[in-house]
């Protein structure tokens, strides 16, 4: 089994960073941030994000789609289900020229929480703009054949059901799958270690995580509520998304 690009990383998934979200309703362009002009509207394959201005200077942008699934209330990041890409270098320089982004990933009639963070890059990625905006989709492409995330018995790795199955045709990266093992740490958000590998349906994620998290200090000693998440890097027009596909339950993360 081929594994590359093992990383931690600190992206808390719940939007608390957000300057703003609007309203959108199905087929209608919705203006957010004043600054970006940032706009969500349903074309023929997805959702396409348009920006008035991406201010000088940008180096990096972070664009993150989030729906709840068929829930009315959210009760915690576990709820969340996400779809992201991380634009910089050459691809970040095609989305200048064209001040589009268009995701394919999404599914007919959800509700999506669409976040965009600008980075300006002095050393290390400094956030500048964070803008928002909530679209209904009307297309897209998405995952069609009900799959899960099963934990082994003694909870240090996880196996996808089956191959995930797609409603149209996709374009794999090198890289098929990413899993991510999300880490609540209350109120200093959450905690995520993920490895990137070319094509397999189980990933043992110890000894390596508690490695990793006592060599680098990211947490104390203790018990955390933590859960895995299994994304299919695909891509679509010059970029790369990662798109969940399943879940794992609950459980606890002991250091």
């Amino acid at each position: 089994m081929a594994r590359q690009n093992r990383f931690w990383w600190g992206i808390v998934f719940i939007p608390v960073f957000v300057l703003a979200t609007v309203s959108g309703t199905l087929n209608n362009a919705v203006p957010s941030d004043e600054n970006t002009g940032l706009k969500a509207e349903t074309i023929p394959e997805g959702i396409c994000l348009t920006f008035d201005n991406i201010p000088p200077g940008t180096e990096r942008l972070f664009v993150l789609f989030q729906d709840w699934g068929n829930r009315e209330i959210l009760t915690g990041t576990h709820d969340i289900i996400g779809t992201y890409t991380d634009i910089k270098g050459n691809a970040l320089e095609r989305v200048k020229k064209t001040d589009k982004v268009i995701c394919p990933f999404v599914q007919t009639g959800r509700n999506y929480h669409i976040y965009v963070s600008l980075f300006i890059d002095n050393g290390d990625y400094e956030l500048i703009e964070p803008v928002s905006v909530e679209y209904v989709s009307d297309k897209g492409i998405y995952v069609n054949n009900g799959l899960a995330l099963n934990l082994n018995e003694t909870q240090t790795g996880v196996t996808l059901s089956c191959a995930p199955q797609f409603s149209a045709e996709v374009q794999y990266a090198p890289n098929k799958y990413r899993y991510s093992v999300n880490i609540d740490m209350a109120d200093k958000g959450s905690l995520g270690y993920a490895e990137e590998i070319a094509d397999a349906l189980t990933w043992d994620f110890e000894p390596d995580l508690s490695d990793e998290m006592t060599a680098g200090g990211y947490l104390e000693k203790g018990e955390y509520p933590a859960f895995v998440i299994a994304y299919c890097i695909l891509n679509y027009d010059n970029l790369s998304w990662s798109v969940e596909v399943a879940k794992s339950r609950l459980f606890t993360f002991s250091l």
